[in-house]
């Protein structure tokens, strides 16, 4: 080969390129990366987990031995003006066990049985029947296991020696007190105090605040009931102020895994008890009044006129509070009471709607002044007046002959009072009777009835017909479509004495605490006034001086020297025809050392108003003013 001959170029090893190895290296890192931060979140959120698992259970164990116990507030006393206790509290010494202190091991049947045994020896020592049965004991362990037993109430002083010599041995018996609801003037003023009983937790608004709730006492009727929270407050307002019912406090305690209490207390909230309300009742004007109607099935309101405060209201028959509503509402008692057909049970001064006779005529007669009736004008009774085809008549059989104005109040004339009216009809008279607060409710702070106010409507509501002449007739003598209540007459009574002012009655005066700090008050309130001048009110009160004053009132029997009463009867015919009954009335106003009373008595059945009810006002107004009070 020529050495200028050309030699092959020698053949390159082929190598990977440098663009590929880094991209394989990339991936490799970034996949590696993935799978770190996988473990990484795993790991954290295993941690986060197991935190909240332990914070979890930490409160769950916390929530199983805690427990916290509601401790109920001592509820108000309620007084008379002239601070009469009515309804208080006393402390009374209960024999409880402690079911932690007599558990033994094993089953629970063991610790039922230990306890009963108890039960058992303390009650063969107080020579009393054992109360206990193991199905109490039972339901106690299983539903407040934290709270004592009952075993026996109010023990007495040589009770509670012979209790705690017996129980020496056992351990786990022991005295606490409990504040038991009293009523040291037994039957004084029952229907205005009412009565209360434990409330059912079920229905408390509490229930689940607390582990063991020990209920409150709270009112079912009457001021119990009207003032067991102040007027307009709320109850699961923690802030409010307590009216009879106070605040609830409550305990924390720690039990063991059965709901044994292991520590007997770590915090403690007191409770804020309950104020105290007092009456605007007189203590000796209410034994006077319901005295006074005892026996009979009857109602007496005494009201003082200047502004409207209620001194006395009884209704007859009545119920011993502190017979069957104390500690606890007897059963057997209460429901000999329902069974009554008396009713003692039921408020006859506030809440029986009655027919009101001829104590409306003051009214009527009103009405007719109002409409340019001259208080001279004569009307000559003949013993009846005919309207169409129905004949009324009057009291006085061969009638009374001529009357004024004056005369027929005085002597209740039917005759003199339906020929006026069917001159000036229906509306100048519903005038009136509005104006005095027929038909609405007076705004007492009890429970109370409207009564019925007369109109077309009324009568075509109740008989589908429309107002007649004769409706308007009966109106006038107080019959037919019209009832009010004993408080009701007391009240426009008042406006006739005190110039036509129209008071809304209070029964409460006020509601204090502790410390006789005011935390309510009542303010008189006038609600209205008579639509009358004042020359037609001096003539309506001359004709009612005249049914007390003069020797043919018919109030005569209401009389009493020394005082100037003012009066005025009603009797009002009731019930089917073949069973007929009056209710009788009489209202009455009267003027002692610068203060005016006024007062409505009605009883039911009577004879009239004459004979069955103005001899108790007289009797009431001769002891309450007349007599010197006994020392105490």
């Amino acid at each position: 080969m020529s050495p200028n001959a050309r030699r092959p170029a020698p053949r390159r090893e082929k190598k990977p390129a440098q663009g590929l190895l880094e991209t394989e290296h990339l991936r490799l890192l970034i996949f590696g990366g993935i799978i770190l931060l996988v473990f990484l979140i795993m790991i954290v959120k295993l941690g986060y987990i197991q935190t909240r698992a332990v914070d979890k259970s930490k409160e769950a164990i916390s929530r199983q031995s805690l427990r916290r116990i509601r401790i109920p507030a001592t509820r108000g006393k309620i007084y008379t003006r002239d601070l009469t206790l009515l309804a208080g509290g006393s402390s009374d010494s209960n024999l409880v066990i402690y079911p932690q202190e007599m558990q033994v091991k094993g089953s629970q049947s063991k610790t039922v049985s230990a306890i009963f045994d108890a039960a058992e020896t303390i009650s063969k020592a107080l020579r009393r029947t054992n109360p206990l049965t193991k199905e109490d004991i039972t339901r106690h362990l299983n539903l407040q296991p934290g709270l004592p037993l009952v075993l026996f109430r109010q023990l007495t002083q040589p009770e509670i020696a012979r209790a705690l010599e017996s129980g020496r041995s056992l351990k786990g018996v022991g005295l606490e007190s409990d504040e038991s609801r009293t009523y040291p003037e037994g039957k004084l003023a029952a229907h205005i105090i009412g009565y209360t009983r434990l409330q059912d937790p079920q229905s408390a608004s509490d229930r689940r605040d607390f582990s063991y709730y020990v209920p409150d006492r709270i009112g079912v009727e009457g001021i119990e009931r009207a003032f067991d929270l102040l007027p307009g407050s709320d109850e699961d307002d923690e802030a409010r102020p307590p009216g009879l019912r106070g605040l609830p406090g409550y305990s924390l305690v720690q039990v063991d895994h059965l709901g044994f209490i292991q520590n007997k207390l770590i915090s403690k909230i007191e409770p804020r008890h309950g104020n105290n309300v007092i009456l605007t009742i007189d203590s000796r004007a209410q034994r006077i009044a319901e005295s006074v109607i005892a026996g009979k099935r009857a109602a007496i309101v005494v009201l003082d006129a200047a502004n409207g405060d209620v001194l006395a209201s009884a209704s007859s028959p009545s119920y011993d509070l502190s017979a069957g509503f104390t500690p606890f509402i007897r059963a057997d008692y209460y429901r000999k009471l329902l069974a009554d057909p008396d009713r003692p049970l039921y408020n006859r001064a506030l809440l029986g709607n009655y027919t009101p006779g001829s104590i409306l005529k003051p009214l009527v007669a009103l009405a007719f002044l109002n409409s340019g009736v001259s208080p001279a004008e004569i009307v000559n009774c003949d013993g009846y007046t005919q309207i169409g085809n129905a004949r009324v008549r009057c009291a006085a059989r061969n009638g009374h002959g001529p009357l004024n104005l004056e005369g027929a109040l005085a002597k209740s004339c039917n005759d003199y009072m339906i020929e006026h009216a069917l001159k000036t009809g229906l509306n100048p008279i519903a005038e009136v009777l509005r104006s005095a607060g027929i038909g609405r409710r007076t705004g007492i702070e009890l429970p109370e009835l409207a009564g019925t106010f007369p109109s077309d409507a009324e009568k075509r509501k109740r008989q589908k017909m429309r107002w007649t002449n004769y409706d308007t007739g009966l109106l006038s003598i107080g019959q037919g479509i019209i009832t009010l209540t004993p408080l009701q007459g007391a009240v426009y009574a008042a406006a006739l004495a005190n110039g036509g002012t129209v008071w809304k009655p209070h029964v409460v005066y006020r509601v204090v605490d502790s410390n006789r700090s005011p935390l309510y008050e009542r303010k008189a309130e006038p609600v209205g006034e008579l639509q009358a001048g004042r020359s037609a009110l001096d003539v309506v009160r001359r004709g009612m001086f005249d049914v007390v004053n003069t020797p043919r009132g018919s109030g005569r029997e209401a009389k009493v020297e020394g005082l100037d009463l003012y009066g005025k009867t009603g009797s009002a015919e009731v019930g089917p025809l073949s069973s007929r009954f009056l209710t009788t009335w009489f209202i009455a106003f009267v003027t002692y050392r610068g203060r005016t009373y006024s007062c409505c008595v009605m009883v039911e059945e009577g004879k009239s108003g004459g004979r069955s009810c103005a001899p108790l006002a007289a009797e009431f107004f001769r002891r309450y003013l007349l007599e010197t009070p006994r020392s105490t």
